[in-house]
């Protein structure tokens, strides 16, 4: 990628940081988290440090996380820089995937089948949520330059893969729709939005330079 996490500086855009939490024991073990309340484990709060070194010297507008603790823990490694009051929200939060959460993913995929999640929160609610509270956030900024979204890996993925296909947003010329995966703990995505409503573009998705290298999540049934 030749984009690197920077400030927008163009008034006419709205730059959106979409952050994915530190990693978690759930994580670790491939157990299903969805609404469940899991906090960092020892590595995701290194990485959420080193995140945070990122938006170091960037000024940023807005904050916003999920209310589950690995994302207020995560995103207070920033907002500590920035004398920021953080607005948290369960819009946010990772779809509920009912009866499946808290199980091992394998034994999920052994009872239910692949379709395990639908147990839970149907794809069009889990959508509609965070494209609800995505809209009221952006309408809040209309003079922002530069805010800051954390939230999930499954949240990240459905909503910027929403974006490009139904939304109509264009992908940088480094990326391809098989890049829009579940991103690595910590990982960056960028959204810029038009002033103008006429759409926009997702600048980078699943940026880990700040970990010292390109990470990717190897079995991506896990959320």
């Amino acid at each position: 990628m030749t984009i690197s996490i920077v400030p927008n500086t163009n008034p006419e855009v709205l730059r959106v940081f979409i952050v994915r939490h530190g990693q978690t024991d759930h994580n670790v073990k491939k157990i299903l988290q969805g609404h469940t309340d899991i906090d960092l484990n020892p590595t995701g709060i290194d990485q959420a440090r080193k995140l945070g070194q990122v938006f170091l010297m960037m000024e940023l507008d807005d904050i916003i996380s999920s209310d589950l603790s690995r994302c207020q823990n995560t995103v207070k490694e920033i907002a500590v820089h920035h004398q920021k009051e953080v607005e948290l929200t369960p819009a946010f939060r990772e779809r509920n995937m009912g009866i499946a959460e808290g199980m091992y993913l394998k034994d999920a995929l052994a009872k239910h089948g692949e379709s395990f999640r639908e147990f839970g929160e149907k794809k069009e609610q889990f959508k509609e949520r965070v494209d609800r509270e995505f809209t009221k956030v952006v309408k809040r900024n209309s003079d922002s330059k530069n805010i800051l979204i954390c939230t999930h890996g499954g949240t990240i993925t459905m909503f910027v893969n929403y974006l490009h296909r139904e939304k109509g947003f264009k992908l940088h010329r480094d990326l391809s729709v098989e890049n829009l995966k579940v991103p690595f703990n910590t990982s960056v995505a960028v959204v810029d939005l038009a002033r103008d409503g006429n759409g926009g573009v997702i600048q980078e998705f699943g940026n880990t330079e700040h970990l010292g290298g390109r990470f990717e999540v190897k079995d991506q049934m896990l959320r």
